[in-house]
């Protein structure tokens, strides 16, 4: 029996030649591609931060909105860079704060602002009390800080008249009469002449009936300007964007219109009283009475 070579050994080497030359690079597996980081979202700079907090505040105060417009100015307090930012939302704080309520907050808040900037001025126009309230914290830091502050103003003084030094010279004296003429004496007096009394008869006086018109015409004229005034105020709040002069206008109108309404009561009442006192004041005529009277010498 013979023993036929294998041809499976030639065929085996030369595979094993062939993947010996090919590169290692084809035979690896193919990698996955990377993931790329995720993308995190550009922050705001906080300049434009913080202009959009403080604007957002500023649209919150036009609108009467106090509590959101305090809660923005918190924010943007925070986010201020510098005077030029601290300072406008300090001196909003303070006007927030009092309309509000919070006084003690409020000066606090006008204090802070003016210590970064002692010649600051008000952002928006707000009631005379409060601004009176500004301007005292604004003295109390130029006197903290050791700055020139305001002269205040006194009241002008009244001259005094000035009266004219003595003198030694005596007073003139009248010239005495002349010795050639007889001085004059006082005429005697004279009887006075008879005088006679008649009594008018007595009728109609309208003395009271005019003076209850007149009452009546000063109450009327003063219950229109009362009125007048009272409508004046009226529009003034209606049309005022501040809530504390608002209110302070309101009050104002309703005095001057109860007082308008108290006069025209008055002038009402004095009408009526005239026109009785004109119709129910007649009474008959009393005989006439003569007397005739003089002085002895």
């Amino acid at each position: 029996m013979t023993v036929r070579p294998s041809r499976t050994g030639p065929a085996r080497v030369l595979v094993l030649g062939l993947l010996a030359c090919v590169p290692t690079q084809v035979l690896a597996a193919p990698k996955s591609p990377a993931r790329k980081a995720p993308r995190t979202p550009r922050q705001q700079p906080p300049k434009a931060h913080f202009q959009s907090t403080f604007a957002a505040a500023v649209l919150a105060y036009e609108n009467f909105e106090y509590e959101q417009a305090l809660e923005q100015l918190t924010k943007a307090q925070g986010l201020a860079k510098g005077p030029e930012q601290e300072v406008p939302v300090a001196l909003y704080l303070g006007i927030v704060h009092a309309e509000l309520g919070d006084r003690t907050q409020s000066l606090a808040a006008f204090r802070t602002g003016l210590y970064l900037q002692p010649d600051a001025r008000l952002p928006v126009k707000v009631s005379p009390k409060l601004e009176r309230d500004f301007e005292e914290v604004r003295q109390a830091v130029l006197q903290d800080l050791g700055l020139p502050t305001a002269p205040v103003q006194s009241p002008p003084v009244a001259e005094r008249p000035v009266q004219p030094a003595p003198t030694d010279t005596p007073a003139a004296t009248a010239p005495p009469p002349p010795a050639d003429k007889p001085a004059l004496l006082p005429p005697e007096p004279t009887a006075p002449p008879a005088y006679v009394q008649t009594d008018k008869p007595s009728g109609r006086s309208p003395v009271l009936p005019m003076a209850l018109l007149a009452t009546g015409a000063v109450a009327g004229g003063a219950a229109t300007f009362f009125g007048l005034q009272a409508n004046t105020h009226l529009t003034s709040a209606q049309n005022s964007t501040i809530y504390g002069e608002r209110v302070e206008k309101l009050n104002t109108a309703g005095s001057h219109a109860l007082v308008a309404n108290i006069l025209f009561g008055t002038a009402s009442a004095a009408a009526v009283g005239a026109l009785a006192v004109y119709l129910f004041s007649g009474s008959p005529s009393a005989p006439a009475s003569t007397s005739t009277g003089g002085a002895s010498p």
